[in-house]
């Protein structure tokens, strides 16, 4: 009995609350509440919209007519189409354009909380498209619709149009600009002090690029060959006794050029093949250059281009000033390779009794025969009576050893030096080498040298040998 009457108890408790509950539950019935946005949002000075080196950030609000009774969303479009008939009608400034295709982003969906009156969310913009068009006024029309929950948008309020002032947006000092740092219609002359290297079998020519405006995030820009910036200074008459460099063994060991994070200057480089650069002696060359395809930012238009213009002439002496022969006790100077005499040509700078034998490409229309050592610096196939001359710049008074470089595998071979025209050697023979003409040798003798800039002369008494080059060292 007793267990039955709890049972009875049970059940009218349970009935009541689920009565209680529906009431409950009845009575909320919460009310759909009217979504809404701001007609325009213009950004430019003011406030509302921040900035980093990738993008503008601007927060678009969604208004509600009332706190929402529930979490519901609501769905996020834009339409660039719309902008030509906004400027047409005269809502937008004449000349303002659409954001580019994936120039922009937001989410699809908003979820808007329970109990808020308004929730925002974030229209991101490249800096990149901003920069690249600052010239110019912006927009994008952004479009809320479907919200879930039986709630609503209010008419007409279903779009806001966001213009921005580029100009305004980004100052100008603060805009990306990529650039060669010795771009531009002024031809980048080499050589000129110490801007190349010459290798065995590439010459090296460093370049520059530089970023302007504030440190950015990482990117990349290629850089290619392009003729037709070379060609355009050589038809205008920019660039005299000069012709297009045309040949193949030319490359970018980096085509795709990359910026780090925060750097503001990086530095690459071209290739040229030593042999084939060097042919040649009665024009200069010239290369165009090019950035394009920069994955962040702009090209600056007025570097964006280079011509790089080389004498082939001066490849093959790879100074710009006369040979040095140190001054100080005990110092030794760099070898003057026999390969690089002066120019002016045969009578001038040398005397070759025959035709070119050895390596052709090497300062052709010239007769002095080179050896193709690595690196190029030998003079072979010497014959009596020929001679070399080379600048030198002597630092100071003084007794010098001489060391002459010389592969003598034969009868031995004969030779004397002049300054300005006057013997400082008397016929010295060399030393008698063991293999062939390339196993070149130290021949040492003691000179009387004075300082200044002077013209010395090999000349070779009996040429039986080959010459690598000269090394002086100050002894008194």
């Amino acid at each position: 009995m007793r267990v039955c009457l709890l049972v009875v108890i049970t059940t009218l408790i349970v009935s009541c609350e689920k009565e209680k509950l529906t009431d409950v539950l009845a009575k909320e019935n919460p009310s759909a509440v009217g979504l809404s946005l701001d007609n325009k949002i213009d950004i430019g000075n003011g406030n509302n919209f921040s900035l980093d080196n990738d993008k503008l950030t601007i927060p678009v609000t969604i208004k509600l007519s009332g706190a929402s009774g529930k979490a519901f969303n609501v769905q996020i479009t834009g339409n660039i189409d719309t902008v030509a008939k906004l400027v047409t009608d005269g809502v937008l400034p004449a000349g303002t354009i659409a954001l580019g295709d994936q120039m922009y982003n937001f989410p699809p969906v908003v979820d808007i909380p329970y109990g808020v009156t308004s929730t925002t969310f974030d229209l991101l913009v490249s800096r990149t498209f901003i920069e690249r068009n600052h010239d110019k006024k912006m927009a994008i029309a952004v479009k809320i619709s479907d919200p879930s929950k039986t709630n609503s948008v209010d008419a007409g309020k279903n779009a806001v149009v966001v213009l921005i002032n580029a100009a305004e947006a980004i100052a100008a000092e603060k805009v990306h600009y990529i650039s060669f740092e010795k771009g531009g219609k002024t031809p980048f002359l080499v050589p000129n002090g110490e801007n190349f290297s010459i290798g065995s079998q590439d010459i090296t020519i460093p370049l520059s690029l530089s970023l302007a405006g504030d440190a950015g995030p990482d990117f990349t820009v290629d850089f290619v060959r392009d003729d037709a910036v070379a060609t355009e200074l050589i038809n205008n008459g920019t660039l005299k006794n000069t012709v297009l460099y045309t040949g193949a063994n030319f490359s970018i060991p980096t085509g795709k050029v990359k910026f780090s994070d925060g750097a503001v200057k990086i530095g690459t480089s071209f290739l040229l093949r030593t042999s084939e650069a060097m042919g040649g002696v009665n024009n200069k060359k010239a290369i165009g250059l090019r950035l394009k395809n920069p994955t962040k930012f702009q090209l600056d238009a007025n570097k964006a281009t280079m011509v790089v213009v080389f004498d082939p002439v001066a490849f093959s002496r790879p100074y710009t000033v006369p040979f040095v022969i140190k001054g100080g006790i005990g110092q030794v100077s760099d070898m003057i390779p026999a390969a690089f005499y002066d120019q002016g040509g045969e009578g001038v700078a040398y005397h070759d009794n025959d035709t070119k034998d050895g390596v052709s490409s090497f300062r052709p229309g010239e007769n002095v025969d080179v050896g193709n050592y690595t690196p190029r610096s030998v003079v072979g196939w010497c014959s009596t009576g020929e001679w070399l001359t080379y600048t030198v710049n002597i630092e100071a008074d003084g007794e010098y050893e001489l060391n002459t470089l010389l592969g003598c595998p034969d009868d031995p071979g004969r030779y004397s030096l002049f300054m300005d025209g006057v013997a400082i050697t008397p016929v010295l023979q060399g030393k008698k080498t063991d293999g062939d003409y390339g196993n070149q040798q130290p021949n040492y003798s003691t000179v009387q040298l004075k300082k200044g800039r002077h013209i010395m002369k090999f000349y070779e008494d009996y040429g039986r040998y080959d010459v690598r080059g000269w090394i002086f060292t100050r002894k008194k």
